[in-house]
């Protein structure tokens, strides 16, 4: 593996899955929330309206064989279906101000009038 899966910055991960019963898409995002769908193109668009993307290729399928090894060491067998892991999309984690922000990222840069904070 390379250092592909490790960046300068946070981010969160999503997945889209087939082959449930509740619908023949999954949408697995941040926090465990799961949502159903009947159509790809339904789950697609949910996922990216909330500011997701497609990883590249190789950084993709570095997650997917990731997720394929860590399903696989469950003694046993996961307790629940997993589906066919279809996609694997990521967003930048951009934090929130307050104590926890300052804790973790220190002072807020100046920017001056009309800044910007690159994004990565």
């Amino acid at each position: 593996m390379s250092n592909n899966i490790t960046r300068k910055y946070p981010r969160c991960i999503a997945t889209i899955s087939a082959g449930f019963e509740k619908g023949d898409f999954l949408v697995r995002e941040e926090k465990g929330q799961r949502v159903y769908f009947d159509f790809f193109e339904e789950a697609f668009n949910y996922i990216a309206a909330k500011g997701y993307s497609r990883m590249p290729k190789a950084e993709e399928g570095e997650w997917m064989d990731l997720m394929e090894s860590v399903h696989a060491s469950v003694k046993g067998g996961m307790k629940y279906n997993t589906g066919r892991l279809l996609m694997v999309l990521h967003k930048p984690l951009i934090p929130q101000r307050g104590e926890e922000y300052d804790r973790a990222y220190g002072e807020e840069p100046e920017m001056g009038e009309g800044g910007m904070i690159p994004m990565p």
